[in-house]
């Protein structure tokens, strides 16, 4: 190889780092630099688009055909396109493979065409071609290979920088929604509970007795506001989770104690439900080291899920038992159970199974799991579901008994 062929290279990827890199540069700096194909009296980038080639980028006797698009299986390109494979071609006028026509438009008698890989694929090719027959020989096609290179990094760089926009634009959305679901939560927290608290008037007779078609509209409002008062309490929690505002406060607990609370809370809704909470607890006391108002939330969440996914007349157990290690709180059903399809997902916000559709009439937000899931691991222990159990589903909560360095960072 000669000494200009050699300057032409340096040339090439001196003019690409001058602008950063990147596909354009690439295309740009190759078809502009004739020194290391001065037999060629054009360069032609043609790059894939679905069953169509078009010229990306040209120079010489074709510099005036970019943008032209040609059907995928009408040229040597493209058979080298769908082969991966670099052809040549000696003598338009003799090869079948080539387009007569097209060639002498723009005196084109012999040419090499190189395949541009990408990403295990061939997005395009390099061309160089002559007004000469025979003008190339092998030394010309290897020289040819190394130009596909740079062509190839800046696929790969404009591939990064897509990726790259696309990430950010994504995060961009995820802010937005968290915002909006933030101040739209905050804004209909206060008008919410006026509704409720003005419903709840009603409904006791504080303006007076109200007609039995009243009364009933009363209660499907206040059951409805209260529906969307929980749906705003857990927006809201999980924004100051999200943002680090959610607060614990560690202290000795009986845990026996909480759970008889928690059991007592929920029996209205149980009953509500149609369903028995059943509590099983050690003799002995089991106290830990805990945020006793958050853990209740999170259990109260996982009752709360059992009764209404449980048929009526069936029973819901709660149950406490201790190790060496820790303790472990049980809460189980005997509804549906949960699908292994579903497992990987179950603890997602605003998640909930197909297969519990039109099982209950109560209300649900599909947060709950997600909420108990947080908790919980502040906490210090960990939220599970045990897969070993064929009928209904089981939750378990294992926390350690002592504060845990997870406890001290919150």
């Amino acid at each position: 190889m000669d000494l200009e062929r050699f300057r032409g290279l340096i040339a090439i990827q001196q003019a690409i780092a001058s602008r950063g890199g990147g596909l354009q540069p690439a295309l740009e700096a190759v078809t502009n630099e004739r020194s290391v194909m001065p037999q060629a009296n054009g360069v032609v980038i043609e790059l894939r688009d679905g069953d169509q080639l078009y010229y990306a980028a040209a120079s010489g006797a074709s510099a005036g055909l970019v943008g032209l698009r040609l059907p995928l299986n009408a040229s040597l390109s493209g058979m080298s396109i769908l082969t991966g494979q670099p052809l040549r071609c000696d003598d338009s006028e003799q090869d079948s493979r080539v387009n007569r026509l097209a060639c002498r438009r723009v005196g084109l008698r012999s040419m090499i065409v190189v395949p541009i890989p990408h990403n295990g694929q061939t997005v395009g090719v390099l061309k160089y071609h002559a007004s000469g027959v025979a003008a190339f020989s092998e030394e010309d096609m290897l020289v040819a290979h190394l130009l596909v290179g740079p062509i190839a990094v800046g696929f790969s760089s404009m591939a990064e920088a897509d990726a790259q926009r696309a990430q950010k634009a994504l995060q961009d959305i995820v802010r937005l929604k968290q915002q909006f679901v933030s101040t739209v939560s905050h804004e209909l927290r206060t008008p919410l509970t006026s509704i409720a608290g003005a419903l709840g008037l009603l409904a006791s007779g504080a303006a007076g007795e109200l007609p039995n078609t009243a009364t009933s509209l009363v209660d499907v409002a206040a059951r409805n506001a209260g529906r969307l008062k929980r749906l705003v309490d857990d927006l809201l929690d999980l924004d100051r989770m999200d943002s680090g505002q959610f607060e614990y406060r560690f202290a000795r607990a009986d845990i026996s104690v909480l759970l008889r609370d928690v059991a007592a809370q929920n029996m209205p809704f149980a009953a509500q439900a149609g369903v028995t909470l059943r509590l099983t607890l050690p003799k002995r006391a089991v106290s830990a080291r805990t945020d006793a108002d958050r853990l209740f939330q999170a259990i109260t969440n996982l009752v709360s899920n059992a009764a209404k996914f449980s048929p009526r007349g069936s029973v819901v157990d709660m149950s406490l038992t201790t190790s060496t290690t820790g303790i472990r709180i049980r809460v189980s059903d005997q509804g549906p159970g949960i699908p292994p399809e579903f497992s990987a997902r179950l603890f997602d916000r605003f998640t909930q199974s197909p297969h519990t559709e039109g099982l209950t009439n109560l209300p649900g937000t599909g947060l709950g799991l997600a909420i108990a899931k947080t908790i919980v691991t502040q906490l210090g222990g960990e939220l599970r579901l045990d897969e070993t159990v064929e009928s209904g589903a089981a939750f378990e909560i294992v926390l350690p008994r002592e504060s845990s360095r997870r406890q001290r960072a919150a």
